[in-house]
């Protein structure tokens, strides 16, 4: 794929548990890894244990894989950050619509992939939540790209903070706003 090039269609549906497999071979790619360190290694165990419960529907986060025309190239997930009070206490807006992105697939990186699948996020998350006022991003303050897709898409950079992770270590990360009403 070449920053030239244009796919026809970026969507959003449902992950199921056939997806585990990509997801997978998404988190253990290079430049996807590097962002999460926190929990080891992702394996078939770790990555079926920790998202599973998500895609059965147990729990508040929901699991979303963007296709481009067709072919699963990562994944979306999205909850209220009031469901996770570990971390509504570190956002400006607990009842905000948390979210997580991961553009899986190298060759689908740096060609528009991120807006286009945040922009369909936008939709899902406008019928999904209709009382949101706010969504709520926040990567690895070195994850410049990240950063960078999140303003072209009409977020406001906030405060950094340093978010606990599971092996008890921090990460310190940047903090995005978005009105949910725009656009």
């Amino acid at each position: 794929m070449t920053t030239e090039q244009t796919p026809a269609d970026v969507t959003l549906r449902p992950m199921t548990r056939a997806d585990l497999p990509a997801l997978v071979r998404w988190r253990q790619a290079p430049h996807v890894a590097r962002w999460f360190v926190s929990g080891g290694p992702a394996t078939a165990d770790t990555i079926a244990a920790h998202y599973g419960p998500r895609i059965d529907g147990v729990g508040a986060t929901r699991m979303w894989v963007v296709e481009v025309d067709g072919e699963p190239v990562g994944f979306v997930q999205d909850y209220r950050i009031s469901d996770h009070p570990e971390f509504a206490v570190l956002a400006p807006d607990p009842a905000a619509i948390g979210l997580d992105y991961v553009i899986g697939e190298v060759t689908w990186t740096g060609c528009g992939i991120g807006e286009r699948m945040l922009r369909a996020w936008f939709d899902l998350a406008r019928t999904s939540y209709p009382d949101a006022t706010t969504y709520f991003a926040a990567p690895d303050h070195r994850n410049v790209r990240s950063r960078r897709l999140l303003l072209r898409v009409g977020f406001v950079e906030g405060v950094w903070f340093d978010e606990p992770q599971a092996d008890g270590s921090v990460a310190t990360v940047v903090g995005h706003s978005r009105a949910a009403a725009t656009g």
